[in-house]
């Protein structure tokens, strides 16, 4: 019988296994199923790591997507972290330096010091430990070196740096230094037993930033990232929220083993860009479908990105982002039925 571990990566190096994998980008979900709230998920690594399996015993999902929101590197280069409430994720509320002329007092995070970066390598040992012969881990890296450049001097700052030409030098200093602790902490989860990483530069992206941005700034730091762990043997994946339409054939270049794509997306022309080039994760409606719909809602719109993007192999179901905290189980099963029923790849070679 193939496990988890195999099919998913069979997937991940081009093959076709027996039906599309399952990846629930679903740790508020798993919070909330635990009865904790975010704060205490998100700065316990033994919290998150039992949310997870709990989760996972549950729904039996071929990927464990592991993270705790978007300012864990934020929060260990400086910047100050906080939660709104108990179901939101922690959020940056100040950053690290007023000034991008301060870059130079930036420190390398600690990855044996406190707070939530230390809790997801321990997180992801526990897991590995746990489960890791049978399913595939995925701990995410956070945020890459555009978004985490933003997080340090404040987005508005940071893109006027970048137009600035008496800033431009300082603007690159701070994206080497980030550049760095991304590679650093991705480096980490895959050595503490995780099979994947990923980064997230949803504010490099078309919905933020014009896709000239990305390509001039944004994608050399993410394909350095990339390939610099790629020759240490370790696969890391992009993720980019919003309609990355426009730039996923960059995000393709950036070398990522796998892009894990939002529902705005436009599937045909994800479908031709990481055809036979990279593995395509996606791309179902977290909120609107999954959380807020109904599961006739989830076996429509999972059919869908079936039918429009598992033929030829390389894709795995997914949500398009994070789940909402809170969504139903009945949604979460409902996604891993369609996957057991109707995840076949039509017009591939099997593996």
């Amino acid at each position: 019988m193939t496990t988890s571990l195999e099919r998913s990566k069979a997937v991940l190096e081009g093959r076709t296994p027996d039906r599309v994998p399952v990846c629930l980008l679903n740790f508020m979900q798993a919070a909330s199923m635990a009865g904790m709230s975010l704060r205490e998920y998100c700065t316990s690594g033994e919290a998150m790591a039992a949310a997870h399996l709990a989760a996972w015993e549950r729904f039996g999902h071929d990927v464990i997507d592991l993270e705790n929101g978007v300012a864990t590197l934020a929060g260990a280069v400086g910047c100050t972290v906080g939660f709104e409430e108990d179901s939101s994720p922690p959020w940056v509320t100040a950053p690290a330096l007023t000034a991008i002329e301060d870059v130079d007092r930036l420190r390398p995070i600690d990855l044996g010091g406190e707070g939530m970066l230390p809790a997801m390598v321990e997180a992801t040992r526990i897991l590995a430990d746990a489960v890791g012969d049978r399913v595939c881990i995925l701990a995410e890296a956070d945020q890459g070196p555009f978004s985490l450049a933003s997080q340090i001097v404040g987005i508005e700052e940071f893109l006027v740096a970048l137009m600035e030409p008496d800033q431009a030098a300082n603007g690159q200093r701070l994206l080497e230094y980030t550049t760095e602790q991304v590679t650093t902490y991705a480096r980490a989860l895959i050595d503490a037993g995780a099979h994947l990483t990923m980064m997230g530069e949803s504010i490099a992206g078309p919905d933020v930033c014009a896709p000239d941005v990305y390509r001039r700034v944004a994608q050399p730091h993410e394909r350095r990232v990339i390939q610099t762990l790629a020759s240490e043997g370790k696969a890391m994946g992009l993720h980019i929220c919003g309609d990355a339409t426009p730039i996923v054939g960059d995000m393709v270049d950036t070398g990522a083993r796998f892009l894990q794509l939002d529902h705005k997306v436009d599937r045909i022309t994800a479908k031709s860009a990481t055809q036979g080039r990279t593995t395509l994760m996606g791309t179902v409606d977290p909120s609107g479908v999954l959380a807020l719909g109904t599961t006739d809602d989830v076996w429509t719109a999972a059919r869908m990105d079936l039918d429009a993007l598992a033929a030829g192999g390389g894709y795995m179901l997914a949500p398009g982002c994070a789940l909402p905290y809170g969504t139903p189980e009945a949604n979460v099963e409902a996604l891993i039925e369609v996957a057991d029923r109707f995840g076949r790849y039509e017009g591939a070679a099997a593996a």
